[in-house]
């Protein structure tokens, strides 16, 4: 029976198998193992009944805003983070990925949170298919956020934000997407035509 829990320090010597996938983001343990001991209730491991380990997701809370009022009734606005999430390849196309986004998704709620963001490669269709069919929406395009790839910050308005309001600038920062990607293309064409006419002639020299 597949169970999900919370990622015990033992998992790290086992997930070596799904870090290393071509598919996934690689994150060093100067980055993985703060956000254990921080927020060890949002990263959550799912595991075969031999206890091999099948998936995992690294969340994380960000503060955003801190405050109280006279009755002491709290103001604070925090939003979750999905720093990572994988499945071994073997267990892909099971429902583990939305087992472990719904599952920390439920957890954000309960805390109170505003809403849920992760960033993703441009290419990863797959991925993105996915987000979306969870409520995901692609909030911001991200040119040239990864070394080879471009990405989108995509965010989920969770049970708090009745209104929306994360969402709230979505279309502007859309048409400034739209232009930095009109941007990007216009350099590539115009990098394209420099090396096109001037190639042979640095070449010769």
């Amino acid at each position: 029976m597949t169970t999900i829990r919370e990622f015990l320090l033992d998992d790290l010597f086992k997930f070596n198998r799904i870090a290393f996938d071509p598919l996934v983001e690689v994150y060093s343990l100067q980055f993985v193992f703060p956000k254990i001991i921080e927020h060890p209730e949002l990263v959550l491991s799912v595991v075969a009944p031999d206890d091999q380990l099948m998936g995992f997701i690294l969340g994380c809370r960000i503060v955003d805003a801190e405050g109280t009022i006279a009755d002491e009734k709290d103001l604070g606005s925090s939003h979750g983070h999905i720093s990572s999430l994988a499945v071994a390849h073997d267990y892909r196309r099971l429902g583990l990925a939305t087992l472990l986004l719904e599952n920390l998704r439920a957890k954000m709620n309960h805390s109170n949170d505003w809403f849920m963001d992760l960033f993703v490669r441009a290419k990863n269709e797959h991925a993105i298919r996915l987000y979306e069919s969870l409520g995901y929406v692609k909030y911001r395009w991200l040119p040239q956020f990864y070394a080879d790839d471009h990405g989108y910050d995509m965010r989920l308005p969770l049970s708090r934000d009745v209104e929306r309001k994360s969402l709230e600038g979505i279309t502007i920062n859309k048409l400034y997407s739209f232009g930095n990607m009109l941007l990007y293309l216009v350099m590539m064409y115009l990098i394209g035509l420099r090396d096109l006419f001037f190639g042979d002639i640095f070449r010769e020299n």
